[in-house]
């Protein structure tokens, strides 16, 4: 199983000492990383997620994936491979995410937002929760993890001794080793994550496995998203799109539209979604395996556009950069894990 590897772009793209030092600490976690994992075949991972908590899709292994569109991204870079993992089904609705806070806040965690039932606050549980920040996700990740008996993903020490549990509230950048906009991630761990950003397009673009969607579709649909008809049967968008039809002012509750090749619902609209990258332009190239953007930077990476979007917006390769601590109506999540 591959571990952390930011150390290869931190090396390739960093002359300083310090950046020289950073890469020498993520090759440190890497060796504790790769001890504890495994290798899981696709069919492997079928039976392993068959009673996870979340309705999981198997996603396999990709070769040479090349992440962006020229048009939309400036730069493209290619991933040699993608060790293959598990996708959330759906984004993560309210309901759910409910259920395991409930549990966590009587085991030791705490969060910064408690979440609410779609854009308004008060619609269902079916729809996707939202007013969460990328800090409350993945501690969310590491309490789902621990509820389902799996080993969480990200801790506040380089042994992976001690989970991350706690989300501060305020908008103050906490970066230093293992605090909440930086954690520790045992990447061999086979707890709930958000996914990489590479991972996060390369399942919403996915065909075959060897062909992919153009980068300017909306995941799963016919066309790109200058075609209303064939973006409205994937996503809901658009209060500023005409004709109004297919429109939509909030959320809606997962699943409804139709799904991509492999299965997964809503990765374009009804939520942004958040994933574990820093945002920085594309260096461009062929970057590391498994490869999981800078190793630093003030935004994460949010993906796959909103309710509240035009259909550009929705396109597989469009990204957008909020600070961790950021929560609003717009924005929600969709775990991953390696079983």
């Amino acid at each position: 199983m591959r571990g952390l590897v930011l150390a290869v772009l931190c090396s390739c793209l960093c002359l300083t000492a310090a950046c020289h030092s950073w890469g020498n600490f993520w090759e440190e976690a890497k060796k504790k990383s790769d001890n504890s994992g495994s290798t899981t075949t696709t069919a492997d991972c079928a039976t392993q997620v068959a009673s996870d908590t979340l309705a999981m899709v198997c996603v396999p292994t990709a070769s040479n994936f090349v992440m962006g569109d020229a048009a939309i991204t400036t730069t493209t870079q290619t991933i040699p491979s993608i060790t293959a993992f598990s996708m959330a089904k759906y984004e993560v609705q309210y309901g759910d995410w409910v259920a395991v806070k409930t549990w966590a806040t009587s085991n030791g965690y705490t969060f910064a937002n408690a979440g609410v039932q779609g854009s308004t606050g008060s619609l269902t549980d079916q729809h996707p929760v939202t007013t969460i920040s990328w800090r409350d996700a993945i501690v969310w990740c590491n309490a789902a993890s621990e509820k389902q008996g799996l080993t969480p993903v990200y801790y506040t020490d380089l042994g992976f001794t001690t989970v991350l549990k706690s989300t501060p509230s305020d908008s103050v950048a906490h970066t230093g080793n293992g605090e909440i906009d930086n954690p520790y991630v045992n990447w061999s761990a086979n707890g709930y994550r958000l996914p990489t950003e590479a991972e996060w397009e390369y399942a919403a673009r996915y065909i075959d496995g060897s062909t992919f969607l153009a980068g300017d579709f909306a995941s799963g649909a016919t066309a790109n998203t200058s075609d209303f008809a064939a973006t409205s049967a994937v996503a809901w968008f658009g209060n500023s799109v005409t004709p109004p039809t297919g429109n939509t002012t909030t959320t809606q509750p997962v699943g409804q539209k139709t799904a991509n090749a492999l299965g997964i619902y809503d990765m374009s609209g009804n939520v942004w979604e958040w994933t574990w990258d820093w945002y920085a332009t594309y260096p461009g190239g062929t970057q590391a395996t498994d490869y999981a953007g800078p190793a630093s930077g003030t935004n994460r990476v949010n993906r796959g556009g909103s309710f509240y979007n035009t259909a550009t917006y929705l396109r597989g390769a469009d990204r957008l950069g909020y600070t961790p601590w950021i929560a609003n109506s717009v924005i929600g999540f969709r775990p991953v894990r390696r079983p």
